[in-house]
């Protein structure tokens, strides 16, 4: 009996202390998660008005290719633009998400990193250098890294986190594309 109390004692203390656990993490959550969905969405809207500035106001979220994106409006209503929601492979620190503005044109019109796990040290300061992010204004079908053939000059140091910013942009490129074939096709 004595052994059978020395079992029962500690598991029933660990399962009470799991549950309160268990608990206290659910309450925080369900008291967190507005708070947390409120600022990803204003992280979104500042992203969309800082790469398409011109627009008045941002349609809803749609999706395409992989890619959400929401159109763009000037103030007579008309589509200036894409903002588009683009994720890139490659990165050293894991995938690199980005908001991509593209113009009618189909040239970026900006671009702002909104998710990375980049080290803090060169990758993560590459994503908060406009002098790289610029490169890609303009650039239009298929932004390529120079050691790729391309016209964007790769960071030294950061050649990883380049392809990764390099990807996100091309994906985004081709979400306008599926998005301009989707219109076209009176789909979209």
């Amino acid at each position: 009996m004595n052994k059978i109390k020395e079992f029962i004692v500690p598991t029933a203390t660990l399962f009470i202390i799991c549950l309160v656990a268990s608990v206290l993490l659910g309450l925080t959550n369900k008291v967190t998660a507005p708070k947390i969905e409120q600022i990803a969405y204003e992280t979104q809207q500042n992203a969309m008005k800082e790469v398409l500035p011109d627009a008045e106001k941002f349609g809803e979220t749609k999706s395409a290719s992989g890619c959400d994106y929401s159109e763009a409006y000037a103030p007579d209503g008309s589509v200036i633009g894409y903002a588009i929601t683009a994720v890139g492979k490659g990165g050293y620190g894991g995938d690199i998400k980005l908001m991509v503005g593209v113009g009618k044109d189909g040239k970026v019109t900006s671009v702002s990193v909104l998710e990375q796990e980049e080290t803090a040290s060169i990758g993560g300061k590459l994503m908060n250098q406009d002098a790289f992010l610029n490169r890609f204004i303009g650039v239009s079908g298929k932004a390529a890294l120079t050691k790729n053939g391309g016209t964007i000059d790769a960071v030294s140091g950061a050649t990883k986190s380049s392809t990764g910013l390099t990807d996100a942009v091309n994906n985004a490129l081709i979400c306008f594309e599926a998005i301009n074939g989707e219109e076209g096709n009176g789909n979209g």
